[in-house]
Parts: C-alpha cells; structure tokens; sequence
C-alpha cells in the first residue's frame, strides 16, 4: 500500500528540481514579490527536503545566495512560523505551521490512502495505468496513480491540475456537478487548445458533458496528449455529489480499432468505481 507520505514526498520529488529551475528564471525576469516569493519558497524546500536539521551555511551554498539575503529569507519564514531555529546551533528546521497544514490536509490523504488499493485493482484488471483525480475547490488534482505491468504503461506526475475542458478526469466530474456549480466552473476555462482534438468552446463542452452524463463515464481521446486515450467515471460521497474520479489511461493504438478491449475497460473501471462508492456510503452510515 502506498501511503500518503509516500504519496506526498514522490510529489515533492518530481516537481521539486523543476521549481529551482523555474525559481532561477524567475530572478532572471522578473521582479518585486513574486522574485522573493520563489527565493523563500526555495530555502523552504531545501530545508524540507534536508535529511537533518540546516545551518545558515549550507542554504548559501546549496542555493548560491548572498550571507545577508539568506539571513532575510530565513528570519522571515521563521516569523511566520514555517520553520524553527535552535537557538544552541543555530540550526533550522520545519516549523509548527507546517504541521498545522499537514494537519489539515489529513483528510484528503486518507482518501488518497483509501483508494490507492483501488486503483492497483483496476490497473491489473485492464492492463493500464489506472488513475485518481480529486476535485480540490474549482479544479481537478491528479492525487495517484498505479501502473499495470503491461509493457505499455503511461507514467503520470502526480500533483498535476487536469485541463477540465480536455481531460477524462476532470470532465467525469464536470459532467455530474449541480448544474449552478459547473457553471461557475465552465465560466472560469480559458479553453487552452492542447491537440487537434481539443475542445475549443463552451458550446461543445456543454454536448461532450451531456454525453458524458448520459453513459456515465468521460473520454479523452487525445484531447490533452496526442496519442493518449482516456476514460474516467465519477466516484460520489454520501450525499450522490462528485468528489473524485477513477480511470485508466492507454494510447489510442490500444483501444482505437478494439471496441471489445474499450468495452472490458469501462466495465472494469463502472465496477471498481462503484465499489468505493458503496463503501463511502456505508462509511457515513456508521
């Protein structure tokens, strides 16, 4: 079972080395806040990331900065409580409000916790990596995913925000929001065209989620990566409202000309996701 520290840390890992980059290219271009945020955001991870406690030495080196700004940074991100400086060695480490977001985000890892044994399940039933998308606020998170051991396997990124115009993931949830809520959602889509195939308006992403509705489960057949193929189904709460949504992604060769293949995916996917349902129903009725 991969746990939700797991879960978080193999995020932390596959963005953390892209932000440094985007941080240098930030002081590069830009200026005033933003500048300093990336600079603050960036000790932070040093110090997360760090095996044992920091000393002021290592930061400056690790991250090629002046003695003083370092000093700033670190004065300020202890002022607020993000990290904690032993006063007999000077050294920092991860501070009390960490902890407190960590607190608050239990609660969607153990979702993440929940449904990882799930997602295994699906993936060996299909052949094909099997995914999990979960909708934080007004957009939809790839939270996890697990892979089959076919020799095709499509590799995700985990902690990547899901187009809601082009994805699978996201438009399964779309499609079975209250109708007040996806249009606020629909509203805010800029629409970005990420392959021939992506939807382009609000007109056709209406009739796309209509459909979607209809058979119960979404599909992106290279909308958001050219040769990819997806297909997602909503997963409920207690309360029959769309919180989440399991699917499996392939490339299109797999399933294009296979109607048979395409057909055992979506009954494999209806099934697991029906399970979690039931159980998060009889979960509320304890």
């Amino acid at each position: 079972m991969l746990t939700s520290a797991h879960i978080l840390n193999k995020c932390f890992l596959d963005t953390r080395a892209e932000r440094m980059k985007e941080t240098t290219s930030s002081e590069r271009g830009k200026s005033g806040h933003i500048q300093s945020l990336a600079k603050g955001l960036t000790i932070l991870d040093e110090i997360i990331a760090a095996p044992a406690p920091v000393k002021l030495a290592h930061i400056i080196k690790a991250l090629e900065m002046d003695k003083a700004s370092a000093f700033r940074f670190l004065q300020t991100l202890e002022n607020m409580g993000f990290i904690r400086k032993d006063a007999d060695t000077k050294e920092y480490e991860p501070g009390g409000r960490l902890y407190y977001w960590a607190s608050q985000l239990r609660n969607k890892t153990r979702i993440i916790d929940t449904f990882h044994g799930h997602l295994e399940r699906l993936a060996a039933m299909t052949q094909q990596t099997a995914h999990l998308g979960l909708l934080l606020n007004d957009r939809v998170l790839l939270a996890d995913f697990a892979t089959s051991n076919s020799i095709v396997a499509i590799q995700h990124t985990i902690g990547g925000i899901e187009p809601l115009h082009s994805s699978a993931a996201a438009k399964a949830i779309l499609a079975h929001l209250p109708v007040e809520l996806q249009d606020q959602l629909i509203e805010k889509i800029e629409f970005t065209k990420h392959t021939p195939r992506t939807i382009e308006n609000e007109t056709d992403l209406r009739m796309d989620l209509n459909m979607t509705r209809e058979r119960g489960y979404a599909v992106d057949a290279g909308e958001s990566y050219g040769g990819l193929y997806c297909v997602a189904r909503p997963v409920f709460d207690e309360n029959g409202l769309p919180f989440a949504s399991i699917g499996i992604s392939t490339i299109s060769a797999l399933v294009g000309s296979d109607s048979e293949k395409f057909h055992n995916i979506v009954k494999a996917i209806e099934s697991v996701s029906a399970e979690i349902t039931e159980e998060i129903r009889a979960q509320s009725r304890i």
